[in-house]
C-alpha cells in the first residue's frame, strides 16, 4: 500500500513538474522572445526534480518494533520497512542553507519500500540487521554502496568526501535546472 501510494505521489509530482514547466512554454509558444517567467519556473522545476529522491526521507519520529520493522512518516505518507529482508542500502546528502548538510541512509526492503533515515541513532539498527542477514544463508545478500558502508562503519565521511558529495548534489540540481531551461526556451521559440 505504501509503495503504491509512493508511486502515485511520484507520478503526480512528475506530471505537475512537466505541466508547470512546459505548459508555460507552450502558452507563449508563438512569441519569438519568451517571457521572463520561463527562467524562474525552469530553475524551480529543475530544483524540484533534483529533490525528487528525498521523498523517502523520514520526517517524524521513527518507531522500531520487536518484529524487526521500522515505521516512519515521509512526505508521501507512512512507510514500514522489514529489516529482516533488506535488499539495498544507499545514502545521499541533502545540502541545507546555513546549516550542516543532512546525511540520508536509504534502506529498501524486498517489497520495494524505501525509507530514508536521517538520525544517526537509527544506523545501528540497520547495521545489526545487515549482520543478521549476512549470517543467514537463505536470504540474499543486500547491495550496499561503498559510501554507505563507510558511513555505517565509521559514522561519518572524511571532510573532503563530504564536500565532494555536497558539490555533486548541487551540480546535479543546477544541471537539471539548466536542462529544463534550455528545453523550455527551445519549445517556446519554435
Amino acid at each position: 500500500m505504501a509503495l503504491r501510494r509512493s508511486r502515485r505521489s511520484g507520478a503526480a509530482w512528475a506530471v505537475g513538474l512537466l505541466a508547470a514547466e512546459f505548459g508555460i512554454a507552450l502558452i507563449v509558444r508563438p512569441d519569438p522572445n519568451p517571457p521572463v517567467l520561463i527562467g524562474p519556473v525552469s530553475i524551480f522545476a529543475g530544483l524540484l526534480a533534483a529533490a525528487f529522491p528525498a521523498r523517502c526521507k523520514a520526517t517524524g519520529p521513527i518507531r522500531h518494533t520487536a518484529a524487526g520493522r521500522i515505521t516512519a512518516r515521509t512526505s508521501t505518507g507512512e512507510r514500514t520497512i522489514d529489516l529482516h529482508q533488506i535488499r539495498r542500502v544507499s545514502s545521499f546528502r541533502i545540502p541545507q542553507w546555513c546549516k550542516a548538510p543532512v546525511e540520508v541512509l536509504v534502506v529498501k526492503d524486498r517489497h520495494g519500500v524505501r525509507l530514508g533515515l536521517t538520525d544517526p541513532h537509527d544506523h545501528p539498527f540497520v547495521k545489526t540487521a545487515l549482520k543478521r542477514q549476512a549470517r543467514n544463508p537463505e536470504t540474499p545478500a543486500p547491495r550496499i554502496t561503498r559510501r554507505t558502508r563507510r558511513i555505517l562503519d565509521t559514522g561519518t565521511l572524511p571532510w573532503w568526501r563530504s564536500a565532494l558529495s555536497t558539490l555533486g548534489t548541487l551540480t546535479y540540481g543546477i544541471t537539471v535546472s539548466l536542462a529544463f531551461l534550455v528545453l523550455a526556451v527551445m519549445l517556446a521559440s519554435t
